[in-house]
């Protein structure tokens, strides 16, 4: 893919040459009467001879010329744009359900997190909350039984849940089993 300035660069030359045809054309169309004549006398002297009428005409022709390249222009870009369009909307069907599960878990996560934050008996900070399809593990370790008890009945009432796996271990006792899956 090209770059923006390569891209800029193209464009302002596909102008210029625009405009350097539209000059020239405005002196010499094919199968037209020249607009601008160089003769050279015997002494080699040159004469310039310009028909302003032809140029004007030459001029006219070239600018309708411009203005029909510019149209199809428009339609292509137009095209393009379609395409492009077509292209984010079938992307969005295909990745964007997986980026709103992402994203609502991201969310479950957060609130489990906030809920267990601001509970003063429980130390949220040596837990850790993932989230996937809305089940929630709880993982880390607390002082007591109740602080692991707390915890999972907080991530249980905090929206969007759908289950709590919880893996936290109390200090001092052995890790638990993980409980069955279900509220």
């Amino acid at each position: 893919m090209k770059s923006r300035h390569m891209q800029a660069f193209s464009w302002a030359m596909a102008v210029c040459l625009a405009l350097s045809s539209l000059l020239a054309a405005g002196c010499h169309r094919d199968g037209e009467s020249e607009a601008v004549q160089v003769t050279r006398d015997a002494e080699g002297d040159a004469h310039v001879k310009v028909d302003g009428d032809q140029v004007d005409k030459n001029l006219e022709q070239a600018g309708e010329e411009l203005k029909a390249g510019a149209e199809q222009v428009k339609e292509a870009a137009n095209d393009a744009g379609a395409a492009l369009e077509r292209g984010a909307e079938r992307v969005n069907a295909e990745v964007g359900p997986v980026v709103q599960d992402v994203m609502d878990d991201a969310g479950v996560t957060a609130r489990v997190k906030a809920r267990l934050v601001a509970d003063p008996d429980v130390n949220a900070f040596h837990i850790d909350v993932d989230t996937v399809d809305g089940r929630v593990t709880l993982n880390g370790k607390v002082a007591s039984d109740y602080q692991r008890k707390e915890a999972e009945e907080l991530a249980n009432r905090t929206e969007g849940v759908v289950s709590v796996v919880n893996l936290i271990q109390v200090a001092g006792k052995e890790a638990l089993p993980p409980p069955p899956s279900g509220r």
